[in-house]
């Protein structure tokens, strides 16, 4: 039996992209697309502690070069979780509108995504397949020797820390090589890119209140601007979103309105999409203050993969007989991991009840993001999502020693001219 192991690899940095993307097939798309991500969201924070991230594009990325070789219910459960056409005609056709939303970099950002195929020195690939990863995914077509997990680690290795820019070294030791693998599919994603809005850093740690610590100190970062905004009823949530330079890509945070809401936030996601999220929003003045952080997350998601109804393709009984001459494999691991940094210049990666509004003076809010929080990533042109996630600890303040420690601003301390018309009701 041949093995397939997979590697979803993201990395995410600093700056943003032009492209021409446009067409209301690709609306319809993205639109049903969502669906995949925010359920790819919903079973990877399940039940999860800390950070988690994923990313929506990197996942898929792979799972469409898998489609390219995959029959009967193998090929029917991947078409029905990524919400592709079940007509090829149709199903390859979006999968070139998918492919082609993803420009290589601009003046304002760079967005990579490469994608690989490690294949057994002595496997002969299909000529119709290796034509179509090399063509439409743009994929390399890489001899490795799996008998040999040291060597075969450090090709993988180098290819990834070459891809993801040096954030992600490594993704595999050589134990978790097999031997018997055949194939190795590899995607990696890197963007780069600025705030267009620059944040101004605190000098005091403020509280931030998980579920499992009520409450450390963080460093805060702070910003005035006008930015898309809406309470969310629905999911009991604020919704503001952070440009980056070129407005090409943005953020969207959503804050719950409880403390320990994190969890039934990403729940309701589905009944609740982001594209409606994103219509909802509108201009406002906004001053909000929110956490540094940086997450490096890696995980096996085949389990999360079974949760939303992919399981033919991890079975013996998968059919994957249009990727070699001869035998069909099965996958046994689909490896992810995912980088990423947000500070004040922007963001890098390669993921009780206390109102946190108040209304200010000229009519805009006042966002203190001082609880676990959900984050997207996405291109709003095609509205695809690059990336996803759930925060739940921060950057903690630095320790200092006591006498040089600046003193620590008071929990529910805004400024002086705020303080008289604060109303932590106001939602």
């Amino acid at each position: 039996m041949r093995v397939v192991i997979l590697f979803a690899i993201t990395f995410m940095c600093l700056q943003t992209l032009e492209c021409q993307v446009t067409g209301d097939a690709r609306s319809i798309l993205n639109s049903r697309l969502n669906f995949f991500d925010i359920d790819l969201l919903r079973y990877t924070v399940e039940d999860k502690k800390g950070n988690v991230m994923v990313s929506p594009l990197c996942i898929r990325n792979t799972l469409t070069m898998l489609l390219k070789g995959a029959f009967d219910s193998t090929a029917a459960e991947i078409t029905r979780a990524l919400r592709l056409s079940p007509v090829i005609e149709e199903q390859n056709n979006e999968i070139k509108i998918y492919l082609n939303s993803f420009p290589t970099g601009s003046d304002n950002a760079i967005l990579e995504n490469a994608n690989a195929l490690f294949t057994n020195k002595n496997l002969k690939l299909k000529k119709e397949y290796e034509n179509t990863v090399v063509k439409v995914h743009n994929s390399e077509v890489l001899k490795v020797d799996f008998k040999n997990p040291t060597a075969a680690a450090n090709l993988l290795n180098e290819w990834v820390n070459k891809k993801t820019k040096g954030h992600i070294p490594a993704i595999i030791q050589p134990d978790q090589i097999d031997p018997t693998a055949e194939v190795v599919v590899a995607n990696a994603v890197y963007f780069k890119s600025l705030w267009k809005y620059a944040f101004k850093t605190r000098s005091r740690g403020v509280c931030f209140y998980s579920l499992y610590r009520p409450c450390f100190k963080v460093p805060m970062m702070e910003l005035d601007a006008v930015l898309n905004y809406r309470y969310v009823p629905n999911l009991r949530a604020h919704a503001v979103e952070l440009p980056y330079q070129g407005d090409r890509y943005s953020m969207i945070l959503l804050i719950p309105r409880d403390r320990d809401g994190a969890t039934s936030l990403v729940r309701d996601l589905p009944f609740m999409s982001l594209p409606q999220i994103a219509e909802l929003m509108e201009p406002i003045d906004v001053r909000i203050s929110m956490p540094k952080f940086t997450v490096t997350y890696g995980e096996d998601m085949v389990a999360t993969l079974r949760n939303m109804r992919v399981k033919t393709l991890f079975e013996p009984t998968a059919n994957l007989s249009g990727i070699f001459e001869g035998t069909t494999p099965h996958v046994t691991t689909i490896y992810h991991k995912v980088y990423m940094s947000v500070d004040e210049n922007g963001t890098v990666a390669a993921a009780a009840s206390v109102a946190n509004v108040v209304p200010l003076i000229n009519s805009g809010v006042e966002l203190r993001v001082d609880r676990p929080f959900v984050f997207f990533i996405r291109d709003n042109k095609s509205g695809f999502v690059l990336f996803e996630g759930k925060i739940e600890e921060p950057v903690e303040y630095p320790k200092a020693p006591e006498a040089n420690h600046p003193p620590l601003e008071p929990e529910g301390t805004f400024p002086a001219e705020l303080v008289d018309i604060l109303n932590i009701n106001e939602f």
